[in-house]
């Protein structure tokens, strides 16, 4: 089981629909005008979202469960039983398709690329902050926003 991506996903996903929800809450129970009618659908589609986002949430995360478990089924090795014992081999032979050294279909170590095709060098660099960091800076923006839009 892929344990970081489904505590990664639980994480994220969790997070989200409890946001949205404290935020319609907020949003239905806060101070606001007498005629804010507005007020109400808001709050109301708000909750909505936090219940969409933690329903996806948890279908995503069954869905890579059903994925894992299907690779790993696919993987278990299946052998036909058979009625009996096994028979010989047809007179005319099996040739020498698939054994080591008989050159058919084997390809040996050593062999130039076939196809045209040439071997290339690649190289990827990738940083384990740069998702976290995106992050911070989002929700430091929404923080610095909400504080200048705040009244006084």
């Amino acid at each position: 089981m892929p344990v970081r991506e489904i505590a990664g996903k639980t994480i994220g996903f969790g997070i989200t629909a409890l946001a949205l929800i404290a935020g319609g809450l907020l949003v239905l129970l806060g101070p606001h005008a007498y005629n804010d009618y507005l007020n109400v659908a808001l709050g109301v589609i708000l909750i909505a979202f936090g219940l969409g986002a933690g329903g996806f949430g948890t279908m995503v995360i069954l869905g890579v469960i059903l994925d894992v478990r299907a690779r790993e089924r696919e993987t278990r090795l299946q052998v036909t039983p058979r009625a009996g014992p096994p028979t010989p081999p047809p007179p005319w032979g099996m040739g020498d398709i698939g054994r080591p050294g008989g050159g058919g279909g084997v390809a040996r170590v050593g062999e130039g690329p076939r196809g045209g095709g040439s071997v290339r060098v690649m190289s990827v660099s990738i940083r384990n902050w740069d998702g976290p960091l995106l992050i911070g800076v989002l929700i430091a923006w929404t923080v610095i926003a909400l504080l200048i839009a705040a009244p006084r």
